[in-house]
């Protein structure tokens, strides 16, 4: 398997290991709704992540775009976790009214989980999608 696949699928390991252990603690949270949300994120990004790596010897882009993809989508899950995870600790919830309902931190804590969550969601969303286009490219160069 190549270098570039190992990143991703052993991070994706790792961030399935952190959602099993969060997944054991929902209940010690200041919210625990949120937490589970922040285990969800963290067992399915996981798993994304590792499907993620088996399948890039299926893409077709240039190398920088290609470490882009990878960086942009890996950080890009492990930061929308951690900001679950901290919306979940501290009871910010502003911007995320579903499982943050009822529930209110400093302003502080509310504009890092805003944050954090805005910014991995971005760096997840370009990288998935220079992703796909890296699968379109693979699939057209090899007819």
């Amino acid at each position: 398997m190549r270098d570039a696949a190992r990143m991703p699928i052993l991070a994706g390991a790792v961030l399935f290991l952190f959602g099993l252990i969060e997944g054991a603690l929902v209940q010690t949270f200041v919210n625990p709704r949120m937490a589970l949300s922040a285990h969800l994120t963290a067992v399915q990004s996981g798993m994304a992540l590792m499907i993620f790596g088996v399948v890039w010897r299926w893409t077709d882009l240039p190398a920088l775009w290609s470490r882009v993809a990878r960086w942009a989508v890996t950080v890009g899950m492990y930061i929308l976790w951690i900001g679950l995870t901290l919306s979940a600790a501290t009871g910010a919830g502003e911007s995320l009214p579903i499982s943050g309902a009822g529930y209110d931190a400093g302003p502080v804590a509310q504009s890092a989980v805003s944050a954090l969550v805005l910014g991995g969601s971005v760096a997840m969303t370009i990288g998935w999608a220079l992703f796909v286009v890296g699968l379109m490219r693979h699939r057209s160069a090899s007819r």
